[in-house]
């Protein structure tokens, strides 16, 4: 475990002291799909609650968790339903290919409907998306795309130990429409052509991948907490997330690991700052590389150099003053909390461009930094 390492302070940004530590560095999946299911409406509503958790807790779990009880449970899901698209296209998905694997990039929705078919033969949940996205090629560098399909989950439950485990196992999967919109490094594409690869291929089938995984949604009735996960968590486990986090004032936004190679960037986010008066607390550690630069952008700022992003090579320049911009180094854990009016954020991770106050990094050879973030929101001290 890392020990926490004293910063310096500096206007409008300070520092957070005590409200996380860094989790063993396993593997683990990563929250899917901001595409993902919120059971908000499971705890943000009374009437909801009282149909969903509390009424499970006077089923019992026996009832509940019985395979023939198909109706009983199929309805209990429906009230789940309602916030999927919202948070869908609330925030950027993480891509990957396997629980193991690194992030490859992120898929922001611009478009989702959904559908329930609710018969004796087929009880599914059917999303319709489309959207746009970026993904690290390998030896085609980073390839913008945009995406637009289907996905029909075959959605159940199970309760375990006062939590309830909602699955979304993905009974068919669709991409009617994949188009690359930017291949960063053309002078690969005719030696791996030689061998078999395309990046329209390798694009689509990252995209599929992740699809094909389904996920998790684990609600602990006792304290409310929500979380997501990638697969097929077994009942009883949870999803591994970088930072153990200990605080009863601030909620936590983001607990995940990226990787992000030389001379790229990842866009986290945007995040939701609620009232005036709060703030994002951050903590992130990095590993592979000597250091990066993070820096915390408005929502108007931060699209625009998303689209930027996915259509044309190259790290995007700030345009205006960010919110936060400081170096990271490898070896320490880095914490800074930024006060800021409300509106919606991103964090932004770049590795080796010097866009703002960040070292310069040789860009001639690929070092990919690992990097651990968590993002609080709280109010402000």
């Amino acid at each position: 475990m890392f020990a926490q390492v004293p910063v310096a302070r500096i206007p409008g940004v300070a520092h957070e002291k005590d409200d996380a530590t860094l989790a063993p560095a396993l593997p683990r999946p990563l929250a899917l799909v901001s595409l993902a299911l919120s059971l908000a409406a499971l705890t943000g509503c009374p009437s909801r609650e009282s149909i969903g958790a509390s009424s499970m807790a006077v089923l019992g779990a026996g009832v509940v968790n019985d395979p023939a009880n198909k109706s009983l449970r199929f309805d209990m899901l429906k009230f789940g339903l309602d916030g999927f698209c919202h948070e869908m296209l609330k925030t950027g998905t993480p891509l990957k290919l396997a629980d193991d694997d690194p992030v490859l990039g992120r898929f922001f929705a611009s478009s989702c409907q959904t559908q329930v078919i609710d018969d004796d033969q087929r009880k599914s949940f059917i999303v319709q998306y489309q959207g746009k996205g970026y993904a690290w090629g390998g030896p085609f560098g980073r390839v913008g795309f945009e995406a637009a399909g289907l996905v029909e989950y075959a959605p159940d439950f199970q309760l375990k130990d006062g939590a309830m485990y909602v699955y979304f196992r993905p009974r068919l999967v669709d991409t009617s429409r994949f188009a690359l919109v930017n291949v960063e490094s053309q002078a690969a594409q005719s030696v791996v052509a030689a061998v078999g690869l395309n990046p329209q291929a390798l694009g689509k089938k990252i995209v599929d991948s992740q699809l094909q995984r389904g996920f998790t949604v684990i609600r602990s009735s006792s304290s409310g907490e929500t979380e997501f996960g990638t697969g097929i968590i077994p009942p009883g486990e949870r999803p591994f997330h970088p930072f153990h986090v200990e605080s009863e004032t601030k909620h936590v936004l983001a607990n995940e690991r990226t990787e992000v190679h030389t001379g790229q960037q990842d866009y986290v986010g945007p995040f939701d700052v609620e009232s005036s008066g709060q703030a994002l607390y951050l903590t992130l550690s990095i590993d592979g590389a000597p250091s990066i630069e993070a820096l915390v952008l408005p929502k108007a700022t931060g699209d625009a150099m998303v689209d930027a992003f996915v259509r044309t090579p190259g790290a995007k320049a700030v345009t205006g003053a960010p919110l936060l911009d400081e170096p990271v180094a490898a070896g320490q854990i880095f914490r800074r909390f930024v006060s800021l009016p409300a509106g919606r954020y991103y964090l932004l991770l770049d590795h080796g461009n010097r866009l703002g106050n960040g070292p310069a990094v040789d860009t001639s050879a690929d070092r990919a930094a690992k990097i651990d973030y968590l993002i609080l929101l709280g109010d402000a001290p």
